[in-house]
């Protein structure tokens, strides 16, 4: 019973991860081969060049044995390419980051009218990046460019925290694949200049990952819980990252050889499921008896994005006329109302509702991300020219990490019980966005998931070759003694 229920679970897993990645890459390829990527061959020429510079200096990263000198190297390429880019392309805030950035601005002088504005008023859940924001300004100035710095940071940090995760089981040098893959995905440097939350969500909820995987002790587990809920508070994902959390303790409860211990798995998920929430009662009191938020840090236009996510004619991107229409009533039962019929008559029809959720996974998933736009905003111009390099060089650097994660999932150690939790946020992830709004630029929480799957596919095939280059010679050699 037990052999049998081992196989079916990690044969579910790896039939819904096999079929992501595939999805993915199959219709990435697809699009590079029918976009004009391929028509210009000077601008493939650069893009290939960058990508077997990147193979050739994974293969170099193998080679340097000193762990100090290696992040010298590779974060102070990094961070210079990154200042490079600010000088370069000095992005201006705009969008939903300039509302934001502005706010944080009157925050510091005691203005808080920025809290009966309509965007505020329906997710207050965004004043929580509002106030880290403004508590960088009130040390700093308010100056972009030092939330900029924090930007390059972050992703630092982010990077660091990868390599963490990934060596708690496998060699340096799959740790060191994916420090250098965070450090240099195009994406991320694109967004550097960006005043967006999703460098400081995405760092917090992946230590607390971290936190989580490397220790028991159930102070350990409390932490992971509230940078859990602080990494919530910039960007709404703890929900997603505590149902994780409990289908991940009932997998390897699952695949354990003795179920006994099923009191010590409740203990550890519950003490982080019960810091997550007791920290956030905590920050939205403290912000409502200090006035600086009149609502919890929560989403009170909870239909929106299943609105948006559901409108066929947009294929789930954001519809000017779903907001005339969702803004005829004022938020509260009314709204939550007319959203919900919105949501049934569009449920409808299960055929055309099958075909919506596979166009928006291409478009979600096998197009190039649109960091670039963030990044360049409107007030950066660059030529055509160099925007088709970048781009170029963004998509196939996206296509190598997918191609490669493919392979990890066949090629996976068994023996990693722990990466059931990456799996089951890259699942999660994918089938939450068949519903709600796309944008690619949310591919940006789940990358540091998929650069880790990545490094280990690369290191199988590294590692594969390597082995018949070694069994080559030695047969060689024996070959000649015989003779």
């Amino acid at each position: 019973m037990q052999k049998f229920m081992n196989g079916f679970v990690k044969g579910v897993y790896t039939v819904l991860l096999v079929s992501i990645f595939a999805f993915i890459t199959y219709y990435s390829i697809s699009n590079l081969v029918t976009g004009n990527y391929l028509s210009n061959s000077k601008l493939m020429i650069v893009a290939i060049v960058y990508y077997i510079l990147i193979i050739l200096a994974l293969v170099l990263l193998a080679k340097i044995t000193s762990k100090k000198i290696f992040f010298m190297i590779v974060t102070g390429m990094a961070i210079l390419v990154r200042i490079g880019w600010l000088i370069k392309v000095p992005t201006a805030p705009s969008s939903d980051f300039q509302m934001m950035h502005h706010a944080a601005i009157l925050a510091t002088q005691g203005d808080l009218s920025f809290l009966k504005e309509s965007y505020f008023q329906s997710w207050p859940y965004q004043l929580g990046f509002v106030y880290f924001q403004a508590l960088i300004i009130k040390i700093f100035g308010q100056n972009v460019l030092i939330l900029q710095i924090i930007n390059i940071l972050l992703n630092c940090g982010i990077a660091f925290v990868g390599y963490k995760i990934i060596n708690l089981h496998f060699k340096e040098i799959t740790g060191r694949i994916v420090y250098t893959l965070l450090l240099f995905y195009p994406a991320y440097i694109y967004m550097t200049g960006v005043l967006t939350n999703q460098f400081l969500a995405t760092f917090l909820i992946y230590l607390a990952i971290y936190l989580y995987l490397k220790h028991d002790q159930l102070w350990v587990k409390a932490t992971a819980g509230v940078l859990l809920a602080l990494g919530n508070m910039m960007r709404p994902l703890g929900i997603l990252l505590i149902i994780a959390l409990v289908c991940f303790e009932i997998t390897k409860w699952l695949l354990a050889p003795d179920r006994k211990n099923i009191l010590k798995l409740l203990g550890r998920v519950t003490t982080s499921v019960l810091a997550y929430f007791l920290m956030l009662f905590l920050v939205n009191s403290a912000l409502q008896v200090t006035h600086l938020s009149v609502y919890p840090l929560e989403n009170r236009n909870p239909t929106w994005k299943f609105v948006l996510g559901l409108n066929d004619e947009t294929v789930g991107s954001y519809s000017a006329t779903d907001l005339s229409l969702m803004n005829r009533y004022p938020l509260g039962a009314k709204r939550d109302k007319m959203g919900k019929e919105i949501i049934k008559e569009r449920i409808q029809d299960k055929p055309k509702l099958v075909n919506l959720m596979f166009n928006k996974s291409k478009k979600m998933w096998t197009v190039r991300d649109d960091a670039l736009m963030w990044g360049m905003a409107d007030n950066v111009k660059l030529s055509l020219k160099i925007k088709n390099w970048l781009n170029a060089v963004q998509f196939l650097f996206y296509i190598f990490i997918v191609a490669n994660a493919l392979l990890a999932v066949f090629k996976w150690r068994e023996t990693w019980t722990d990466g059931y939790l990456l799996k089951l946020m890259i699942i999660g992830y994918f089938m939450v966005h068949l519903l709600i709004e796309i944008q690619s630029r949310y591919r940006f929480f789940i990358v540091p998931a998929f650069i880790m799957l990545a490094a280990i596919g690369w290191v199988t095939v590294y590692e594969k070759i390597h082995s018949r280059q070694a069994n080559d010679k030695k047969t060689l050699k024996e070959d000649i003694v015989i003779r």
